[in-house]
């Protein structure tokens, strides 16, 4: 009986493989599963600028090629430098350079443009050396005058403050 058992068994079960219901599963666990839906890719991140430190100083046109005052922040130091010329071992490359916007286009994406005016004069240094003078307030009317005395004679007198010493003249 056991043969006859196990063969009864074995028949359903191919039965049931055959019409693709498997009799191992939970019920509803064969139904097809829902699409996946993606999500769309992240926009990428703006190029980030190779180096913030450069700046846009001048720039100049002589016998048809424009030539740029580029300057490092970082290490005090500037350049003149033309369209396809780099600097800082290629770190900083000309591309090109629009006359109308004064802007001028870098390798990678960065681009440069003079910094606008604060309108403010600048001191300039000078190599003669400015002597400091003592200000001496100028007498006004308003100054408070000397009593007048008599003298014996029965005249007035007016007595006047000593004067400063001023230099002798040099020969």
């Amino acid at each position: 009986m056991t043969i006859k058992f196990i063969f009864i068994i074995l028949v359903i079960t191919l039965f049931a493989v055959a019409f693709g219901q498997n009799p191992f599963l939970r019920p509803g666990s064969n139904q097809p599963r829902p699409a996946v839906i993606s999500r769309p890719a992240p926009p990428p991140p703006p190029p980030k600028p190779q180096n913030t430190n450069i700046e846009l100083r001048g720039f100049f046109k002589f016998k048809d090629e424009w030539y740029f005052s580029i300057f490092d922040k970082a290490k005090n130091k500037g350049v003149w430098l033309k369209k396809g010329e780099s600097y800082q071992d290629g770190s900083v490359e000309i591309e090109g350079f629009n006359p109308d916007t004064e802007v001028l286009k870098m390798a990678g994406g960065m681009t440069l443009s003079l910094k606008k005016s604060d309108h403010k004069v600048l001191q300039v240094p000078s190599g003669i050396p400015v002597p400091k003078t003592k200000v001496t307030p100028k007498p006004n009317g308003s100054t408070i005058k000397p009593p007048v005395r008599p003298n014996s004679l029965g005249k007035r007198t007016l007595t006047i403050p000593a004067r400063a010493t001023l230099p002798a003249p040099k020969k």
